[in-house]
């Protein structure tokens, strides 16, 4: 069944889930004029297939903690003077802050948000009947990129690597604890003895937990010391997401584990299920609000996609408990659910 449906899911998941178009870029807007004008340039952002609007943003405070959180990619700043510069045929000046952690999307947001500000001031300037040259580029843009203003490749593909490698490794692993034991004939040490199905994974999963946290230490060394990579955020909220990540990795191993019969097709149905969320719909490769149909929703119930908000917040944003509540509690609820899911696969037998 793996070997038939296996391709058969991969052109699907790699067909739908690759993607470079830059789409739906969260954005939201701190409107210091609230004049006309103001409020139609960010309706042009509103109206743009390239920007998803979230909720306005109430201060500079807010949008810092709004980028932070990765609630939004893109912020716009609107000053007070926009509408009066405007109607006096000055060039206004718009602050775009772009969460830069992610190089590719930065640099496309931000030709988007020039291109969207330029159109909208050519209009303008038009219908106030300046000359063509005065209409060529009548607003201005500064953009600040907030994270990764260096615009390096390695500081968005390490944390996104360390998420891969965290999930692949443990996940296969742990597809052999249970299957390993129905194929050796081992199992029925635990049909005959009063050992209950949760103590028993858990017994099975513990020592692979161990192991990819010691990667997990590994690995984070080999980011800041032979990548160069500063931690900007909390390290122990980043460790306390990484075991938790860990535990969902194994946990959905042993779910395989116990619903197949051969280690071959756990093996092979682990790989397929632990690769596909973590490249295609995790946010590693494409922005999950970029995604289309159901596939954001797929992302979100596999622990990658919370994962990688907690690796790329800790080394690139600074992000702390705050920011990343919702994703260490989203991690912790998907271990449970993958270990109970197992457990009811995992039935005893008489002997």
């Amino acid at each position: 069944m793996f070997a038939v449906l296996g391709p058969v899911l991969l052109m699907v998941a790699f067909g739908y889930g690759i993607s470079f178009d830059v789409e739906n870029v969260a954005f939201a807007a701190l409107d210091q004029d609230q004049t006309a004008e103001s409020r139609a340039f960010v309706e042009e952002f509103r109206g743009s297939r390239y920007f998803a609007e979230q909720p306005e943003l109430v201060d500079l405070a807010d949008l810092d903690r709004q980028l932070q959180a990765g609630a939004i990619k893109v912020g716009l700043v609107v000053p007070p003077d926009f509408g009066r510069d405007l109607r006096a045929g000055r060039s206004p000046e718009i602050g775009v802050w772009i969460d830069g952690a992610m190089p590719f999307r930065g640099e496309t947001a931000r030709s988007y948000a020039i291109g969207i500000a330029q159109g909208f001031g050519g209009r303008s300037a038009r219908e106030a009947g300046l000359d063509d040259r005065s209409a060529a580029v009548p607003v201005s843009i500064e953009t600040r990129y907030r994270y990764n203003q260096e615009f390096e490749s390695v500081r968005a593909m390490v944390p996104g690597v360390l998420m891969l490698l965290l999930v692949i490794v443990p996940a296969m692993l742990t597809a052999l604890a249970v299957v390993r034991e129905k194929e050796t004939g081992g199992i029925i040490n635990f049909y005959v003895t009063p050992t209950r199905r949760l103590e028993f994974l858990v017994g099975k999963q513990l020592p692979y937990v161990g192991v990819a946290f010691v990667s997990f230490v590994l690995l984070t060394l080999m980011a800041v010391f032979l990548f160069g990579l500063e931690i900007r955020g909390n390290l122990p909220t980043l460790a306390l997401g990484a075991l938790l990540y860990v535990f969902g990795t194994t946990a959905v191993g042993l779910v395989f584990s116990t619903f197949v019969n051969s280690q071959v097709a756990a093996m092979f149905g682990t790989a397929i299920a632990t690769t596909i969320p973590a490249i295609n719909f995790s946010g590693f490769m494409v922005p999950v609000s970029s995604l289309e149909g159901a596939t954001p929703w797929i992302g979100r119930l596999f622990p990658s996609a919370w994962f990688q908000i907690v690796s790329v917040g800790s080394f690139a944003k600074g992000s702390g408990p705050g920011e990343l509540m919702l994703p260490l509690l989203a991690l912790a609820g998907l271990a449970l659910a993958f270990l109970f899911l197992a457990a009811l696969l995992l039935r005893k037998r008489a002997v």
